[in-house]
Protein backbone atom coordinates (compact mmCIF):
# COMPACT_ATOMS: atom_id res chain seq x y z
CA UNK A 1 0.00 0.00 0.00
CA UNK A 2 1.20 3.30 -0.68
CA UNK A 3 1.89 6.16 1.35
CA UNK A 4 -0.13 9.26 0.58
CA UNK A 5 1.98 12.13 0.13
CA UNK A 6 0.36 15.79 1.41
CA UNK A 7 -1.29 18.09 -1.25
CA UNK A 8 0.51 21.74 -1.12
CA UNK A 9 -2.49 24.11 -0.64
CA UNK A 10 -2.63 27.37 -1.48
CA UNK A 11 -4.34 30.17 0.70
CA UNK A 12 -4.15 34.05 0.14
CA UNK A 13 -4.52 37.47 2.09
CA UNK A 14 -5.96 40.98 2.20
CA UNK A 15 -4.33 43.70 3.45
CA UNK A 16 -5.28 46.87 2.90
CA UNK A 17 -4.03 49.92 2.03
CA UNK A 18 -6.04 60.06 1.85
CA UNK A 19 -6.30 63.64 0.12
CA UNK A 20 -5.70 67.25 1.50
CA UNK A 21 -7.50 70.74 0.81
CA UNK A 22 -6.09 73.72 2.86
CA UNK A 23 -8.09 76.81 2.73
CA UNK A 24 -5.82 79.19 4.71
CA UNK A 25 -3.99 81.86 2.20
CA UNK A 26 -0.90 83.64 1.97
CA UNK A 27 0.00 85.52 -1.02
CA UNK A 28 3.26 87.23 -0.19
CA UNK A 29 3.64 90.89 -1.86
CA UNK A 30 0.54 91.58 -4.61
CA UNK A 31 -1.67 94.37 -5.19
CA UNK A 32 -4.66 94.07 -3.71
CA UNK A 33 -6.59 93.44 -6.78
CA UNK A 34 -4.36 90.88 -7.84
CA UNK A 35 -4.94 89.33 -4.33
CA UNK A 36 -8.18 89.35 -5.16
CA UNK A 37 -8.17 87.81 -8.27
CA UNK A 38 -5.75 85.11 -7.08
CA UNK A 39 -7.84 84.43 -4.05
CA UNK A 40 -11.11 83.51 -6.27
CA UNK A 41 -9.81 81.65 -8.45
CA UNK A 42 -8.31 79.71 -4.95
CA UNK A 43 -11.74 79.87 -3.81
CA UNK A 44 -13.09 78.20 -6.88
CA UNK A 45 -10.56 75.87 -6.96
CA UNK A 46 -11.09 74.35 -3.36
CA UNK A 47 -14.67 74.14 -4.18
CA UNK A 48 -14.20 71.82 -7.00
CA UNK A 49 -11.60 69.99 -5.26
CA UNK A 50 -14.41 68.52 -2.27
CA UNK A 51 -16.46 68.44 -4.68
CA UNK A 52 -14.25 65.71 -6.22
CA UNK A 53 -13.88 67.73 -9.43
CA UNK A 54 -10.01 67.67 -9.96
CA UNK A 55 -9.56 68.66 -13.27
CA UNK A 56 -11.42 72.15 -12.98
CA UNK A 57 -10.02 72.54 -9.89
CA UNK A 58 -6.67 72.36 -11.18
CA UNK A 59 -7.60 75.23 -14.03
CA UNK A 60 -8.61 77.49 -11.21
CA UNK A 61 -5.25 76.61 -8.94
CA UNK A 62 -3.20 77.28 -12.18
CA UNK A 63 -5.06 80.56 -12.34
CA UNK A 64 -4.33 81.39 -8.88
CA UNK A 65 -0.56 80.67 -9.62
CA UNK A 66 -0.28 82.55 -12.67
CA UNK A 67 -1.37 85.83 -10.99
CA UNK A 68 1.12 85.33 -7.58
CA UNK A 69 3.62 82.53 -8.43
CA UNK A 70 5.10 82.04 -5.06
CA UNK A 71 0.95 80.84 -3.72
CA UNK A 72 2.05 78.27 -1.52
CA UNK A 73 -1.07 76.99 -0.79
CA UNK A 74 -2.59 77.05 -4.40
CA UNK A 75 0.71 74.66 -5.21
CA UNK A 76 0.14 72.63 -2.58
CA UNK A 77 -3.55 71.86 -3.65
CA UNK A 78 -2.73 71.93 -7.30
CA UNK A 79 -0.31 68.98 -5.90
CA UNK A 80 -2.77 67.55 -3.94
CA UNK A 81 -5.68 67.59 -7.42
CA UNK A 82 -2.83 65.72 -9.43
CA UNK A 83 -1.86 63.59 -6.91
CA UNK A 84 -5.81 62.56 -6.93
CA UNK A 85 -5.45 62.33 -10.70
CA UNK A 86 -2.68 59.71 -10.32
CA UNK A 87 -0.34 62.40 -12.00
CA UNK A 88 1.89 61.86 -9.66
CA UNK A 89 5.28 63.02 -11.57
CA UNK A 90 3.27 66.70 -11.66
CA UNK A 91 2.32 66.03 -8.27
CA UNK A 92 5.70 65.59 -7.02
CA UNK A 93 6.68 69.19 -9.17
CA UNK A 94 4.00 70.51 -7.11
CA UNK A 95 4.99 69.65 -3.61
CA UNK A 96 8.54 70.45 -4.13
CA UNK A 97 7.78 74.32 -4.96
CA UNK A 98 5.45 74.36 -1.71
CA UNK A 99 8.09 72.91 0.15
CA UNK A 100 10.46 75.43 -0.85
CA UNK A 101 8.23 78.16 0.21
CA UNK A 102 6.90 76.41 2.95
CA UNK A 103 9.94 73.68 4.82
CA UNK A 104 7.12 72.74 7.80
CA UNK A 105 4.20 71.41 5.68
CA UNK A 106 4.19 68.05 6.73
CA UNK A 107 1.02 67.38 4.21
CA UNK A 108 3.39 68.51 1.67
CA UNK A 109 6.06 65.98 3.05
CA UNK A 110 3.43 63.26 3.16
CA UNK A 111 1.64 63.68 0.00
CA UNK A 112 4.77 63.72 -1.68
CA UNK A 113 5.85 60.55 -0.21
CA UNK A 114 3.15 59.17 -1.09
CA UNK A 115 3.46 60.32 -4.56
CA UNK A 116 7.17 59.02 -4.57
CA UNK A 117 5.79 55.35 -3.31
CA UNK A 118 2.89 55.01 -6.14
CA UNK A 119 6.19 55.09 -8.51
CA UNK A 120 7.85 52.68 -6.96
CA UNK A 121 10.55 55.27 -5.17
CA UNK A 122 10.94 53.77 -1.68
CA UNK A 123 13.80 55.76 -0.57
CA UNK A 124 12.01 59.23 -1.86
CA UNK A 125 8.87 57.72 -0.08
CA UNK A 126 10.49 57.24 3.46
CA UNK A 127 12.45 60.02 3.56
CA UNK A 128 9.37 62.24 2.99
CA UNK A 129 7.44 60.15 5.43
CA UNK A 130 10.40 60.68 8.27
CA UNK A 131 10.28 64.65 7.38
CA UNK A 132 6.34 64.57 7.47
CA UNK A 133 7.04 63.21 11.01
CA UNK A 134 9.76 65.19 12.13
CA UNK A 135 7.48 68.11 11.39
CA UNK A 136 4.31 66.69 13.09
CA UNK A 137 4.88 63.76 14.72
CA UNK A 138 1.35 63.24 15.75
CA UNK A 139 0.97 62.64 11.83
CA UNK A 140 -1.09 59.45 11.60
CA UNK A 141 -1.00 58.49 7.91
CA UNK A 142 2.77 59.59 7.38
CA UNK A 143 3.40 56.22 9.99
CA UNK A 144 0.50 54.18 8.44
CA UNK A 145 2.30 54.48 5.27
CA UNK A 146 5.86 54.34 5.75
CA UNK A 147 5.00 50.74 8.01
CA UNK A 148 3.55 49.77 4.56
CA UNK A 149 6.71 50.21 3.28
CA UNK A 150 8.73 48.75 6.02
CA UNK A 151 6.14 45.48 5.90
CA UNK A 152 6.67 44.93 2.03
CA UNK A 153 10.32 44.94 3.24
CA UNK A 154 9.30 41.97 5.93
CA UNK A 155 10.40 44.56 8.29
CA UNK A 156 7.95 43.17 10.31
CA UNK A 157 9.01 44.79 14.03
CA UNK A 158 9.42 48.29 11.86
CA UNK A 159 6.12 47.82 10.76
CA UNK A 160 4.06 47.50 13.97
CA UNK A 161 6.11 50.00 15.48
CA UNK A 162 4.75 52.62 13.00
CA UNK A 163 1.16 51.63 13.12
CA UNK A 164 1.28 51.36 16.48
CA UNK A 165 1.94 55.20 16.44
CA UNK A 166 -0.47 55.60 14.00
CA UNK A 167 -2.94 54.46 16.00
CA UNK A 168 -2.17 56.27 18.97
CA UNK A 169 -2.66 59.06 16.82
CA UNK A 170 -6.12 58.19 15.21
CA UNK A 171 -6.90 55.30 17.66
CA UNK A 172 -10.37 54.96 15.11
CA UNK A 173 -7.56 54.21 12.50
CA UNK A 174 -9.12 50.63 11.18
CA UNK A 175 -6.78 50.01 8.44
CA UNK A 176 -3.62 50.97 10.77
CA UNK A 177 -5.08 47.91 13.24
CA UNK A 178 -6.07 45.53 10.29
CA UNK A 179 -2.35 45.72 9.28
CA UNK A 180 -0.61 45.74 12.45
CA UNK A 181 -2.36 42.53 12.80
CA UNK A 182 -1.44 41.26 9.42
CA UNK A 183 2.23 42.39 10.63
CA UNK A 184 1.83 40.56 13.96
CA UNK A 185 0.46 36.96 11.50
CA UNK A 186 3.74 37.20 9.93
CA UNK A 187 5.74 37.55 13.24
CA UNK A 188 3.13 34.17 14.06
CA UNK A 189 1.74 36.05 17.05
CA UNK A 190 -1.73 35.22 15.97
CA UNK A 191 -3.29 35.99 19.33
CA UNK A 192 -1.89 39.63 18.85
CA UNK A 193 -3.43 39.01 14.84
CA UNK A 194 -6.35 38.36 16.10
CA UNK A 195 -6.90 41.12 18.70
CA UNK A 196 -5.39 43.74 15.94
CA UNK A 197 -8.15 42.56 13.20
CA UNK A 198 -10.83 42.78 15.80
CA UNK A 199 -10.04 46.29 16.46
CA UNK A 200 -10.43 47.20 13.71
CA UNK A 201 -14.05 45.91 13.03
CA UNK A 202 -14.83 47.70 16.14
CA UNK A 203 -13.91 50.55 14.41
CA UNK A 204 -15.54 49.79 11.34
CA UNK A 205 -17.57 46.58 10.53
CA UNK A 206 -17.52 47.21 6.99
CA UNK A 207 -14.11 46.18 5.46
CA UNK A 208 -15.04 42.59 4.00
CA UNK A 209 -11.15 42.55 4.31
CA UNK A 210 -11.05 41.97 7.89
CA UNK A 211 -13.31 39.68 8.27
CA UNK A 212 -11.02 37.64 5.75
CA UNK A 213 -7.56 37.99 7.62
CA UNK A 214 -9.28 37.30 10.88
CA UNK A 215 -10.59 34.24 9.46
CA UNK A 216 -6.99 33.30 8.44
CA UNK A 217 -5.55 34.31 11.42
CA UNK A 218 -8.07 32.03 13.10
CA UNK A 219 -7.14 28.59 10.65
CA UNK A 220 -3.72 29.69 11.50
CA UNK A 221 -4.41 29.09 14.95
CA UNK A 222 -6.66 26.19 13.78
CA UNK A 223 -10.02 27.35 14.85
CA UNK A 224 -12.16 26.39 11.75
CA UNK A 225 -15.43 27.05 12.90
CA UNK A 226 -14.22 30.55 14.15
CA UNK A 227 -12.21 31.00 10.84
CA UNK A 228 -15.44 29.91 8.62
CA UNK A 229 -17.56 32.02 10.14
CA UNK A 230 -15.13 35.29 9.54
CA UNK A 231 -14.51 34.14 5.93
CA UNK A 232 -18.45 33.71 5.59
CA UNK A 233 -19.04 37.37 7.17
CA UNK A 234 -16.34 38.66 4.35
CA UNK A 235 -18.35 37.07 1.88
CA UNK A 236 -21.59 38.85 2.99
CA UNK A 237 -20.01 41.92 3.01
CA UNK A 238 -18.78 41.37 -0.37
CA UNK A 239 -21.01 38.90 -2.26
CA UNK A 240 -17.92 38.65 -5.16
CA UNK A 241 -15.21 37.81 -2.50
CA UNK A 242 -13.42 34.80 -4.66
CA UNK A 243 -10.51 35.14 -2.20
CA UNK A 244 -12.17 34.50 0.56
CA UNK A 245 -14.30 31.87 -0.99
CA UNK A 246 -10.77 30.29 -1.45
CA UNK A 247 -9.96 30.55 1.79
CA UNK A 248 -13.16 29.34 3.84
CA UNK A 249 -12.39 26.28 1.31
CA UNK A 250 -9.24 25.83 2.75
CA UNK A 251 -10.54 26.18 6.25
CA UNK A 252 -12.93 23.57 5.41
CA UNK A 253 -10.86 21.50 3.90
CA UNK A 254 -8.43 21.53 7.13
CA UNK A 255 -11.45 20.84 9.05
CA UNK A 256 -12.17 17.38 6.88
CA UNK A 257 -14.45 18.72 4.96
CA UNK A 258 -14.03 18.49 1.64
CA UNK A 259 -17.22 18.68 0.19
CA UNK A 260 -18.01 21.86 1.71
CA UNK A 261 -14.79 23.01 0.66
CA UNK A 262 -14.87 21.77 -2.82
CA UNK A 263 -18.30 23.98 -2.96
CA UNK A 264 -16.33 27.09 -1.78
CA UNK A 265 -13.50 26.25 -4.31
CA UNK A 266 -16.50 26.25 -7.18
CA UNK A 267 -17.81 29.53 -6.21
CA UNK A 268 -14.05 30.94 -6.07
CA UNK A 269 -13.39 29.73 -9.67
CA UNK A 270 -17.07 31.02 -10.44
CA UNK A 271 -15.99 34.74 -9.82
CA UNK A 272 -12.94 34.20 -11.44
CA UNK A 273 -12.62 31.42 -13.65
CA UNK A 274 -8.24 32.37 -13.96
CA UNK A 275 -8.22 31.68 -10.29
CA UNK A 276 -5.18 29.12 -10.57
CA UNK A 277 -5.13 28.67 -6.46
CA UNK A 278 -8.71 27.50 -6.79
CA UNK A 279 -7.93 25.30 -9.39
CA UNK A 280 -4.79 23.69 -6.85
CA UNK A 281 -6.77 23.95 -3.93
CA UNK A 282 -10.21 21.61 -5.32
CA UNK A 283 -7.64 19.49 -6.80
CA UNK A 284 -6.33 18.46 -2.89
CA UNK A 285 -10.07 18.38 -1.55
CA UNK A 286 -10.70 15.75 -4.94
CA UNK A 287 -7.83 13.54 -3.98
CA UNK A 288 -8.86 13.43 -0.30
CA UNK A 289 -12.20 12.26 -1.95
CA UNK A 290 -10.08 9.22 -3.62
CA UNK A 291 -11.03 11.34 -7.37
CA UNK A 292 -7.74 11.29 -8.70
CA UNK A 293 -8.91 11.99 -12.01
CA UNK A 294 -10.64 15.33 -11.03
CA UNK A 295 -7.54 15.80 -9.06
CA UNK A 296 -5.41 15.71 -11.75
CA UNK A 297 -7.94 17.15 -14.09
CA UNK A 298 -7.89 20.44 -11.99
CA UNK A 299 -4.12 20.82 -11.89
CA UNK A 300 -3.99 20.41 -15.77
CA UNK A 301 -6.36 23.41 -15.13
CA UNK A 302 -3.83 25.51 -13.47
CA UNK A 303 -0.68 24.66 -15.24
CA UNK A 304 -2.65 25.37 -18.21
CA UNK A 305 -3.48 28.53 -16.45
CA UNK A 306 -0.13 29.16 -15.24
CA UNK A 307 2.71 26.85 -16.15
CA UNK A 308 5.17 28.21 -13.66
CA UNK A 309 3.00 27.19 -10.90
CA UNK A 310 5.32 24.58 -9.28
CA UNK A 311 2.57 23.10 -6.30
CA UNK A 312 0.45 21.88 -9.48
CA UNK A 313 2.83 19.91 -10.87
CA UNK A 314 3.53 18.78 -7.46
CA UNK A 315 0.01 18.08 -6.90
CA UNK A 316 -0.64 16.60 -10.19
CA UNK A 317 1.97 14.06 -9.65
CA UNK A 318 0.74 13.02 -6.70
CA UNK A 319 -2.70 11.99 -8.56
CA UNK A 320 -0.98 10.64 -11.27
CA UNK A 321 0.81 8.45 -8.73
CA UNK A 322 -2.74 7.40 -7.56
CA UNK A 323 -3.23 6.73 -10.89
CA UNK A 324 -0.87 4.24 -11.57
CA UNK A 325 0.63 6.73 -13.94
CA UNK A 326 4.03 6.88 -12.15
CA UNK A 327 6.38 7.76 -15.43
CA UNK A 328 3.81 11.39 -16.00
CA UNK A 329 4.11 11.44 -12.15
CA UNK A 330 8.23 11.75 -11.87
CA UNK A 331 7.94 14.01 -14.57
CA UNK A 332 5.90 16.19 -12.43
CA UNK A 333 7.55 16.30 -9.35
CA UNK A 334 11.21 16.90 -11.53
CA UNK A 335 9.24 19.60 -13.02
CA UNK A 336 8.13 20.65 -9.67
CA UNK A 337 11.98 20.69 -8.30
CA UNK A 338 13.17 22.65 -11.56
CA UNK A 339 10.75 25.71 -10.37
CA UNK A 340 12.33 25.80 -6.83
CA UNK A 341 9.91 23.43 -5.00
CA UNK A 342 11.60 21.20 -2.63
CA UNK A 343 9.25 18.76 -2.19
CA UNK A 344 9.44 18.15 -5.72
CA UNK A 345 12.90 16.85 -5.29
CA UNK A 346 12.14 14.92 -1.98
CA UNK A 347 8.91 13.12 -3.90
CA UNK A 348 11.40 12.09 -7.32
CA UNK A 349 14.12 10.95 -4.81
CA UNK A 350 11.91 8.83 -2.86
CA UNK A 351 9.69 7.18 -5.85
CA UNK A 352 11.88 7.69 -8.82
CA UNK A 353 14.78 5.91 -10.79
Amino acid sequence: MKRLKSFLLITCLSTSFISFAQDDVNVGDSTALDVIKALTHYNTGIEKFNAKDFQNAIIHFDSAITITPNYEKALFNRGSAKFQLKDYKNAIADFDQSITLSPDSSEAYYLRGRSHQELKNKEGALKDYDDAIRVTPENPHAYYYRGGIYFSDAKYKEAIADYTNAVKNKPNYAYAYNDRGSAKRQLKDLTGAIKDYKKAILVDKTLAFVYNNLGSAYRNNKQYAEAITNYGKAIKLKNDYYIAYNNRGFAKHEKGDYNGAIKDYNDAIRLKASYVYAYNNRAAAKFKLKDYKGSAADCDKAITLNNSYAAAYLNRGIAREMLRQQDKACEDWNKAASLGLKNGKTFSQQSCN
